[in-house]
């Protein structure tokens, strides 16, 4: 059965999001049903597992998912016909298919995440260094509001992520700058080593002032 436009009112990724709370939900169904059950347990895991590979196949991004959303009850039972080792039968299909497009809108997230740090790689002028790839949060730290930012240089890849965090007694914060890589042809971001490239300052000016002395050291530097 078709599924209703998950999208009338909203933009996919909105829709998606509103869409993923539902999933989640559902998906918690699918196994705890089955906790006392092993064999069902069994069953609707591998169901669930071949489900979420077959979003794999239908590509990337969040639209490719919605699609899928709009049949997901044929979709499950599609998938459970294709093999002799997979069975729908006397399991929860709204169940299955909540917890296969829980673990695909994972991934896809990760795969908007890198195509946005791509895109705007590719939108800084061409005699730029250093891209804001990411901001959110309050910049000047509230112990309440996390900052978060991320930067790279668009040339080597190498990346600065900073962020805040509440201090121990929750009157101040604490303000992060942790080195990093962005590889420039996925977007992914590959952590520095915690003992030698995280950075600890006691306000937004002296982090402030820190990246500013990280920059050109980071500069040339293409190793990840």
């Amino acid at each position: 059965m078709t599924e209703p436009d998950p999208t009338p009112a909203a933009g996919p990724r909105e829709a998606a999001e509103e869409l993923s709370r539902q999933w989640a939900a559902t998906s918690e169904r699918a196994f705890s049903a089955g906790l006392h059950q092993p064999d069902i347990y069994l069953r609707t895991t591998r169901l669930a597992g071949a489900v979420a590979e077959e979003l794999r196949r239908r590509g990337r991004g969040i639209g490719s998912l919605l699609d899928a959303w709009r049949e997901h009850g044929d979709l499950v039972r599609r998938v459970a016909r294709s093999s002799e080792s997979l069975t729908a039968e006397g399991l929860d299909i709204e169940a299955i298919a909540g917890a296969a497009f829980t673990i695909r809108y994972r991934e896809v997230l990760e795969e908007v995440t890198c195509d946005d740090r791509l895109a705007a790689l590719a939108a800084a002028p061409t005699d730029t260094r250093w891209v804001v790839l990411e901001e959110s949060g309050y910049r000047p730290g509230d112990p309440f509001v996390p900052y978060r930012r991320l930067e790279a240089d668009a040339r080597t890849g190498r990346a600065l992520l900073v962020t805040t965090r509440p201090d121990d007694a929750f009157t101040g914060c604490v303000h992060v700058v942790e080195q990093g890589f962005i590889d420039i042809d996925t977007g992914r971001l590959t952590a520095g080593d915690p003992a030698r490239d995280v950075h600890e300052a006691r306000s937004a000016a002296e982090r402030e002032a820190l990246v500013e002395r990280l920059r050109p050291s980071l500069e040339g530097d293409a190793t990840g």
